[in-house]
This record gives C-alpha cells, structure tokens and sequence, in this order.
C-alpha cells in the first residue's frame, strides 16, 4: 500500500512540475474594429467550431463559464442548435434571436500538435534488516523497487476567434490563442477559454 501510494504521489508531482513549467497561453490581436463599441456586449452566443461534438460542447461551455464570471450574459449555441459539428447561418442567426444575443462569438480549433515522450520509470532500493549485527552487510534483504514506465503526452493547440456584432453581423474583432504543451485536451480547452474571456475583458468588450 505504501509503495502504491508513493508512486501515486510521484506521479502528481511530476504532473504538477510539467503544467508548471508549460508556457502561459500566448493571444495575438488579428483584427479589432471596436472603437464604437463605448459599453461593450452584454449577452454573448458562444459557439466553438471543433472536429467532435464531445469538444465543441466543452469549449463552448467553458467559454460561457468564463465570460459569465466576467459579468456577461452567455448561451452555449449547442443548447440551441444541438450538438453537431457544423452550422448554417440560419442556425446561428436563429439561436442569437432566441437568447437576445447582441454578440456571437465564434471560436474555431485550427490546430492540434500532439507529441508523446516516453519516461523511464525510477528505481530504488528498499533494505530490510533481518537482525544481528547492523554492520552485516549479509544480513539485510534488498528489493528492487520500480516505478511502471510512463508517456508523457503534450498537446498544444491554436484557435481563432471572432467576435460578431449579432445586430449588423459585423466582424469586430479576432484574436489568435495558442495553448502550449497539455497533458489532457480538457487542460487545453480550460486554458484556452480562460485567455479568450481575459482578452474580452481587456479590450471591455464585456458589459
């Protein structure tokens, strides 16, 4: 039980250490036409352009969660139009009516880099004395003790987002997001999220 629980515990860490270690999403601004934006949007249809269903309703949820916690108004467009992969205009412009939207956003996943890494897993060395003199070398048992081998996964992912004025269908605003070196897609789509609401919320966008 303690040997599980050490390499358990060895294991957090070590995931700890590379999530530590990995660069902080890194956004560049592509497009911005906001100026006449004076009080920024407060009601947000958020749609996120991904190969699976099972992503695009995750990002686009985590989307919402972020842009709400700025003080906005936020719908999922997948509650409206259902969870596919891709969307028609009138879709799109059906869901804005229905949720009041005076914003769509509109975030596409264009790049996945995955890359693997094997570890090496440690080994150490548990001695037990058996008794007797402790200077008797002889009378201790040794066991080899070895952590499981491990892969490292990575994956750094780009997406693009566009911000759409839902009254004119206006593009106003774009932004590049690259999320570097994650070990899970949920840490990607997370992060990801995180830094697209920040910029929203840098360039007050958010109402």
């Amino acid at each position: 039980m303690r040997r599980s629980l050490a390499i358990a515990v060895s294991a957090s860490i070590f995931a700890i250490a590379v999530s530590a270690c990995a660069p902080q999403t890194e956004v560049i601004k592509l497009h911005d036409e906001t100026s006449s934006v004076r009080d920024g949007f407060g009601n947000y249809l958020v749609i996120a352009v991904a190969g699976d269903v099972d992503t695009r309703r995750e990002f686009e949820d985590q989307i919402v969660d972020r842009i709400r916690e700025a003080g906005a108004l936020a719908t999922a467009a997948y509650t409206k139009t259902g969870p596919k992969t891709e969307l028609l205009q009138e879709e799109i412009d059906s869901a804005a009516r229905e949720t009041s939207a005076d914003a769509i956003l509109i975030t596409h996943i264009v790049s996945v880099d995955t890359t693997a890494e094997m570890q090496e897993g440690r080994t150490d060395v548990l001695a037990e004395c058996r008794g007797g003199d402790p200077e008797d070398y002889f009378l201790y048992d040794y066991e080899m003790l070895k952590e499981p081998d491990s892969v490292r996964i990575a994956h750094t992912v780009v997406a693009i987002t566009n911000l759409y004025d839902s009254g004119s269908g206006s593009r106003l605003w774009t932004i590049q997001s690259t999320c570097f070196e994650k070990a899970t897609m949920h840490e990607v789509l997370s992060e990801e999220a995180e830094a697209i609401a920040r910029q929203l919320v840098f360039d007050r966008l958010i109402g």
